[in-house]
């Protein structure tokens, strides 16, 4: 996966846990200590600080761009957080905070959308 040079130079050497989300394919992860989308042995780890927020969903062509079926969970003081499986590929997501749908702004990978707005993408390899 591409990410940001930020991305790489902050979070290098950073561990976080796994916690199996129950019945469920994702899992929500502890101790973060990083925002933005980040490949990992186990899948892609999709991370955000929404303080202020009472729901946080991802939405992309991995999950046919419908958000209620990919919940992010909260932990900590805001942080919320999903782990997806993922294939090798390139994706397009949106989070959609509160309702309101945005790119991810920890992701600089963006491509522009028919909506005249941007799509973050994230390349698993």
């Amino acid at each position: 996966m591409e990410t940001s040079r930020f991305v790489k130079e902050k979070f290098k050497g950073k561990l976080e846990t796994i916690i199996p989300k129950m019945g469920s394919s994702q899992t929500a992860v502890s101790e973060m200590k990083f925002y933005g989308p980040r490949q990992v042995s186990e899948g892609v780890i999709f991370s955000g600080f929404y303080p202020q927020a009472k729901n946080v969903r991802l939405a992309g062509d991995f999950n046919n761009w419908q958000p209620d079926k990919t919940p992010m969970q909260k932990v900590g003081d805001g942080t919320w957080q999903v782990r997806l499986s993922l294939a090798k590929g390139t994706y397009k997501y949106r989070l959609v905070v509160d309702g309101r749908w945005q790119s991810d702004p920890n992701n600089k990978m963006t491509e522009p959308n028919p909506y005249g707005e941007l799509n973050s993408v994230i390349k698993v390899s």
